[in-house]
């Protein structure tokens, strides 16, 4: 019998139960199905995106997407992979899981299960308490550094990507063995132990439905969500089997119901720890929270009992308009907000010319530019924040927690809306980069280290009291101030402070026409140019020496090659400052049967471009309104948009080849001031004609400049360029601020600091605001409610939310982070393992082999063979193919792979006609499936079945007879063909009528 007061005492009729093998099957379904679906996401788009391709696949249907994004097509292929590779280890892992469970090897003892139990609560608490403690920007809010430091937290400016220290390949060993070895072994334990006791109690349709409902959710639970399980099982474990026995129901349900209990407590839990902090006297931002905090006193068991229902019901507790009086809200999931994000960035592309043109002057909104920053970081995180959060660089992580990055530029928060087996999904927002005065007070709070004091009553590494009371009565915690991410550093400089003196524009433009010069010269539209003799013939007034012109926009000021004795631009003066630039452009890119000298058509080319460029600039400085060098800034800023429009009917002539202006003119200017921002380092590079050209080579080669508008730009950002260049006009109230600004961004690792928020502070606060705004109309910018708090970063929490409660520059979509695509963390070990690519390359690898067997196969039907003077077949030509002495070394065999002068001599019958005695019995076909081989003759098939021989049976060395039919491999003919690598022989025996099939290894031919 089974003894139902002890659930966990196992007997040993429970392991030879007819029903074990249904029992062990039925497990490795739940373990098999809960793994697959811990590796899939909520979000199931991209799986219908599956279905539609591969059915578009198989209709062999051409209408597919057109300009399909790419972050789309990663998804897809990377769910794919993962697809793939989860049926694969789902299936391994239905039959490990029904043969373990087979042998008994969980119902043996009671001693194997507490040790699993201890070894699992042992592991857990060293991987999800102490090491994340440890690693703490202040372990355990006492000391003043961490105890496990980073490899980047000494370091200034870090160069390299972070590598995967010691202590992290040590927490992914753990990690493996706890979740995929551990949590399985003791579930599948716990069930064993009390399989037969639900089966009485609930019967078997409700015993199956319990483990079904039960089991998939803490397997799943321990697929996904690993860093709370051994808090659950040490509570379950304690609780049930030493406080309440009696209460018992198995280590399963006991498991399940604990689950559901903690994580109500715990939010419990926060969301009093909030209310505690946010009452306290330093929260006080209005007069009206002064006059409201001695009401707090008699509602504090109202207040209580509202935080218990709001645990339950998931739903956040709400300050009054900021003040200490807290009301329950509504129940809101963990993606709090109901809208669907699908940010899209206006850009060339999707805009109309003028409002390219004429819209960034009327209305520039530098926040939408600045967003681009927080969607390449948005791209960042979605590479390796899964790797990071699994190496333990984010401390501990559960679904719904919220964080905030925080440097010098950029403050983003960061919302985990899910965790699962191999991917996180998250959201990130992206606050203002000129942020008000509240928002720089709680940025200081974060960034001021604890360990500054000049308190020197302390012990050393350790918190003084003052800082250690300070660091608990916070609603956030600084996890890392070194965490490092691929980025941008952006360097916004005055535009004005390079162009304020004559002799700084003056170098511009000279650097301007050098720029139009190399263009032209390296232009593949060059020999159209020059072999269009139209042209030539309207450029023929530039041709003489003494040609020059006097625009009245040209002016000395701004032009080196300005000729005093004209009174303009001659062709003289500009052979004298660019004509050595000309020959070496030429001698890069032309071949030297082209004309160069200083008559030909190729200078004259050079110099009415060189007037053209230059007087659409000038055209532009004139139009604009405002100070001298806001004038100049215009001209500049409309050539930097592509605004280069010909206006003088002395340009008339570039309307025989239009394109020429946005492949010259255009990226010359771009390029003009990345050699005048280079100018003030590199001065000396540029005095000489070869400097220069090297200058303006690598400015094209090595450097994005273009400006934020344009697709490139976004672009170029995508794809991680090294060093990007624009310049941003952002007009402002202040009249003393000069607008525009050249923006410059560098590829480079960047340090943030890492700041895990209270993730019911936050939803309190949000839920705050939507009710002060939306109900109770109070649109006030300076309300109490957005002041700056230290304690729970307030304003920067409600910038955060959704327009127009909120205004952040930034939200992105639900984006999915997904393991396989963090190197670092891949290239070890146990990355490699857990690498669902590393599987697909067993599958493709076990693919191209059955391919390449068929493909030899059919090549040895075809290929030609000859013979030995023996008749046996010579080794083959194939280089992959064993020898012969491998496969044979019976005489009559005849290897498929070999060559022939003769295949009639090769295909004759060898054996037939021959009388042949039985060696060896074991060799003989007592049963055989009829498909196996094709018959000339059906009635040998019934002769040849046991049945038929009666009570006869053959003897070795007595029963003989002759051979009437034989079966070679790889035969042309199906009815000599054998369906193995050996010779079947047919044997009629002597004795008796009866027909015997047999290898050749079992008989020997009679002389």
């Amino acid at each position: 019998y089974f003894d139902f007061t002890d659930k966990y005492l196992v007997i040993s009729s429970q392991c030879t139960a007819v029903g074990r093998i249904g029992l062990s099957f039925f497990l490795g379904c739940v373990v098999s199905m809960s793994y697959i679906l811990s590796r899939a996401t909520t979000n199931h788009q991209y799986i219908f995106d599956i279905v539609q391709t591969m059915w578009r696949r198989i209709r062999k249907s051409d209408r597919f997407p057109v300009n399909e994004d790419p972050l789309d097509k990663m998804y897809r292929d990377v769910m794919l992979t993962r697809l793939k590779v989860d049926i694969f280890v789902g299936v391994i892992l239905l039959i490990c899981v029904t043969v373990i469970n087979i042998t008994t090897v969980f119902c043996q003892t009671q001693i194997l299960g507490y040790v699993i139990f201890g070894i699992t609560s042992i592991i857990g608490i060293f991987n999800h308490y102490i090491i994340p403690h440890v690693r703490k920007e202040n372990p355990y809010l006492c000391f003043t550094e961490p105890c496990l430091k980073s490899n980047e937290y000494d370091k200034f400016e870090v160069t390299v990507a972070p590598k995967v220290s010691v202590i992290e390949k040590i927490l992914q060993v753990t990690l493996f063995v706890e979740k995929n070895l551990l949590y399985p072994f003791t579930f599948l334990l716990g069930i064993n132990y009390v399989a037969v006791y639900y089966n009485a109690k609930f019967g078997n349709f409700g015993a199956a439905l319990v483990v079904a409902v039960v089991g998939m959710k803490i397997f799943r639970s321990a697929y996904s969500e690993v860093s709370r399980q051994h808090v659950v099982l040490i509570l379950s474990l304690l609780f049930f089997n030493v406080d309440y026995r009696h209460l018992s129901e198995g280590l399963p349900l006991d498991y399940f119901i604990t689950a559901i209990l903690f994580n109500k407590i715990y939010d419990l839990y926060l969301k009093i720890y909030f209310i505690f902090i946010y009452i306290m006297p330093g929260s006080w931002s209005h007069p009206f929270h002064i006059i409201i905090q001695p009401l707090l006193i008699p509602h504090c068991p109202l207040i209580f009992f509202e935080t218990l229902i709001g645990a339950i019901v998931s739903a956040p507790m709400n300050p009054l308009v900021a003040s200490s009086m807290f009301f329950l809200s509504y129940a809101r999931p963990i993606k709090f907000w109901e809208k669907n994000y699908n940010t899209k960035r206006q850009d060339t592309t999707n805009t109309r010319l003028e409002q390219t043109l004429e819209g960034n002057l009327r209305n520039p909104n530098p926040d939408h530019l600045d967003s681009l920053f927080y969607e390449q970081l948005t791209w960042s995180l979605q590479r390796d924040l899964c790797g990071d959060i699994i190496l333990g660089r984010w401390g501990r992580v559960t679904s719904g927690d919220i964080f905030v990055l925080t440097n010098d530029q950029l403050n983003a928060l960061v919302h985990i809306i899910e965790i699962g087996n191999g991917f996180v999904t998250f959201q990130l927002r992206g606050l203002e980069f000129r942020g008000t005065y509240c928002h720089q007070r709680e940025r200081e709070a974060i960034t001021e280290p604890l360990a500054d004091n000049d308190d020197a009553c302390h012990l050393p590494y350790i918190l003084p009291c003052k800082k250690l009371c300070m660091a608990r009565w916070m609603a956030w915690e600084v996890i890392s101030s070194s965490y490092t991410l691929h980025g941008y550093s952006i360097s916004e400089n005055q535009a004005h402070l390079v162009f304020n003196a004559f002799v700084y524009k003056k170098a511009f433009i000279t650097y301007y026409v050098r720029c139009i010069i190399y263009y032209l010269i390296k232009s593949p539209r060059l020999n159209t140019l020059l072999s269009n003799n139209t042209l030539e013939q309207t450029l023929h007034f530039l041709n003489e020496d003494d040609s020059c012109d006097v625009d009245p926009l040209f002016a000395e000021m701004f032009n080196i090659d300005w000729d005093p004795d004209m009174q303009g631009i001659g062709r003289d003066s500009f052979l004298q400052c660019y004509y050595d630039l000309i020959q070496v452009c030429c001698s890069k890119h032309i071949s030297p049967d082209v004309d160069t000298g200083r008559d030909s058509f190729l200078v004259t080319l050079c110099f009415a471009f060189s007037l053209l460029g230059r007087r659409m600039f000038f055209t532009h400085s004139n139009t604009g309104s405002g100070r001298r060098e806001d004038n100049f800034m215009h001209g500049l800023y409309r050539m930097f948009l592509g605004d280069a429009r010909p206006s003088s009917e002395r340009d008339e002539w570039i309307i025989m080849d239009v394109d020429s202006i946005h492949d010259i003119i255009i990226p010359a200017s771009r390029i003009a001031l990345k050699v005048h921002q280079d100018n003030f380092t590199l001065s000396e590079q540029y005095e000489s004609p070869d400097g220069m050209y090297e200058a303006m080579n690598d400015a094209e080669q090595n450097h994005v400049i273009t400006h934020e508008n344009d697709r490139a730009w976004r672009d170029a950002v995508v794809l991680n360029r090294p060093s990007l260049l624009a310049l941003r006009y952002q007009r402002t109230e202040d009249t003393y601020i000069h607008p525009y600004k050249i923006i410059r961004l560098t590829s480079k690792f960047i340090k943030f600091r890492l700041v895990k928020v209270n993730r019911e502070c936050v939803r309190g606060l949000w839920s705050s605001q939507q009710h002060e705004l939306i109900f109770l109309r109070n649109s006030d910018n300076e309300r109490g409610s957005i002041q700056n708090h230290s304690a729970t970063l307030r304003n920067m929490i409600n910038s955060s939310m959704d327009l127009p409660i909120g205004y952040p520059i930034y939200v992105s979509p639900l984006q999915t982070s997904f393991l396989n695509r963090h190197t670092p963390f891949n290239d070890t070990r146990i990355g490699q393992l857990q690498n669902p690519l590393q599987y697909a390359k067993i599958l493709n690898a076990f693919k191209t082999w059955c391919s390449s067997c068929l493909e030899r196969y059919k090549n040895a039907r075809n290929q030609p063979r000859s013979k030995t003077d023996t008749g046996v077949a010579v080794s083959s030509t194939d280089p992959l193919s064993p020898p012969v002495d491998a496969l044979t070394g019976d005489l009559g065999y005849i290897d498929p792979f070999g060559d022939s002068d003769s295949d009639d001599d090769f295909w004759k019958p060898i054996w037939i006609g021959k009388q042949v005695v039985l060696t060896n019995v074991e060799e003989v076909f007592e049963t055989f499936n009829e498909g196996w081989l094709q018959w000339p003759d059906k009635s040998w098939l019934r002769k040849s079945l046991k049945t038929s021989w009666k009570y006869w049976y053959p003897v070795e060395g007595v029963t003989s007879g002759e051979v009437i039919h034989e079966w070679r491999p790889f035969h042309i003919t199906a009815t000599s063909r054998s369906h193995i690598d050996k010779v079947i022989l047919l044997v009629r025996v002597d004795e008796c009528n009866n027909y015997l099939l047999i290898k050749e290894q079992g008989v020997q031919a009679i002389s």
